[in-house]
């Protein structure tokens, strides 16, 4: 395993059980610790310079995610984010984003609907400057705008776990500058909608959003 995952921080006051399994969680989902690499408690241990159990209960709560697989004598084997889940992820997305921007419209301010045309600007320029990393960051800047206008919690809480899924995604589906510029043209579409406070609308292009990004995905896979 030659993720840097780094010892647990003293001043990290979470447990250390949830600690150990977030930084784990994050190597698996952005490509630091490979699909096929083997987990050793131990070895983990070390790493992170806890004790063998938090490691233990990590490993557990990692197997029921789907993201590591227990196999008698060989020990934990990463599985990594497969096709199979990225597809279930935008399925998913598609339902909820969908909730997301309905329930967003009736809650959203004037404020916020400002803030996501100077995000847009802002995207529109990382485009033509090619700026990629910048494009992702802004990105995620205006998904955060419309979920939080959703002012719904359990939604935020399952969306925001999902997000920390879409890291690898977004670097395929959104691979293309083509992909990208008529994505932006989506999120215009989007904020006009929320800023007309026509809720059926804008669910419909949001889910249209996420089956365009699908199929994104699909068609850089091959």
């Amino acid at each position: 395993m030659n993720a840097e995952l780094g010892p647990v921080e003293v001043y990290d006051l979470r447990p250390i059980r949830e600690i150990v399994f977030q930084k784990l969680r994050e190597a698996i989902i952005d490509g630091r610790i490979k699909k096929g690499e083997h987990l050793v408690e131990s070895i983990v241990a070390t790493k992170m310079s806890v004790s063998r159990t938090p490691v233990r209960e990590a490993l557990r709560q990692l197997e029921i995610e789907g993201l590591i697989l227990n196999i008698p004598r060989k020990g934990a084997i990463v599985q990594g984010i497969t096709k199979e889940d990225a597809l279930d992820i935008y399925d998913l997305r598609e339902v909820l984003e969908g909730l997301m921007a309905r329930l967003a419209c009736r809650n959203i301010t004037e404020a916020d609907i400002n803030r996501l045309k100077g995000i847009i600007e802002l995207m529109e320029e990382a485009i033509n400057n090619e700026n990629y990393d910048e494009f992702l960051v802004l990105h995620g800047e205006y998904n955060t705008i419309i979920l939080n206008s959703s002012k719904n919690k359990r939604l935020q809480s399952t969306l925001k776990n999902l997000y920390e899924y879409l890291t690898g995604l977004r670097s395929i589906s959104l691979f293309t500058k083509d992909r990208r510029m008529v994505a932006l043209e989506e999120h215009k579409e989007i904020v006009y909608a929320l800023e007309k406070k026509d809720e059926d609308h804008v669910e419909t292009l949001t889910r249209m959003h996420i089956r365009k990004a699908k199929k994104a995905f699909l068609s850089n896979l091959e």
